[in-house]
């Protein structure tokens, strides 16, 4: 049995180790001598003979979605694996040396829920959400004839601002884990390829930033690593200390 490094150039396969998912254009191991549903495994498991999971490696970024498709069998779980996936490529591509990221995590406290990425920088601690919707993305307020001044998230005609409420909650038991109210917790909605509306695609092209609703902002997956990678007030030990803290109390889903 002989693994090799493989392009995987026309389609995407799951790995065998973790579930995450290897995506079209990227490197995984192959084996054609296993079993179907052995023969892939992701770079960051490697080859099985080979290579073992550290204490500290995290699983792919999407596996606990793409598991919970296999049980479900829906879309939305799908394209939630995709998300996470793509905002872990940028994460790992983009990020600033010394920034540490915990994927797939669980949330202290509650069985269900996880978190897509906890990503540890000079600037504070990130929780990002992300999410990869299909249909235009607004966030404004409903304008004529409507008198009401609150801004909605609005999804392909759909009012999805719930959703923003969601990601602030966990920051409660995140806070609890660093037990130190003088780092940053900043929750976010990212938002993956997404399709924005003229009003919001102006917003950004005009680099003013995420959007800000009740403490969660609101971005594209790209545009969010650059206030990431901002110089912060957290020193590269105090870094290192709080990700293992984070990875201690917040294991893999």
């Amino acid at each position: 049995m002989v693994w090799s490094k493989t392009t995987f150039a026309r389609n995407g396969a799951p790995c065998s180790s973790c579930g995450g998912m290897v995506q079209k254009g990227a490197e995984g191991w192959t084996d054609a001598t296993k079993p179907k549903g052995q023969r892939v495994r992701c770079l960051a498991c490697g080859p099985a003979e080979t290579l073992m999971p550290t204490p500290l490696a995290d699983p792919v970024a999407g596996s606990s979605a793409l598991r919970q498709d296999k049980r479900y069998f829906g879309d939305n779980n799908l394209k939630g694996a995709q998300g996470e996936y793509l905002m872990g490529t940028y994460l790992a591509a983009d990020l600033a040396p010394g920034s540490r990221v915990l994927t797939d995590r669980k949330v202290p406290g509650d069985s269900e829920a996880n978190i897509d990425h906890v990503v540890v920088a000079s600037t504070g601690v990130w929780i990002i959400d992300s999410k990869k919707w299909s249909g235009e993305i607004r966030y404004r307020s409903p304008g004529f004839p409507s008198t009401d001044p609150r801004k909605y998230l609005m999804v392909d005609g759909k009012d999805r601002t719930s959703e923003i409420a969601k990601i602030y909650r966990l920051v409660i038991p995140v806070a609890q884990v660093i037990g130190d109210s003088n780092v940053p917790i900043l929750p976010v909605l990212a938002f993956i390829e997404a399709v924005w509306g003229v009003k919001e695609g102006l917003h950004f092209r005009r680099g003013k930033g995420p959007y800000e609703h009740e403490g969660v902002l609101i971005s594209g997956g790209h545009s969010i690593i650059e206030l990431i990678n901002a110089t912060g007030p957290l020193t590269p030990d105090f870094v290192d200390s709080l990700w293992q803290r984070l990875d201690a109390a917040m294991p893999p889903r």
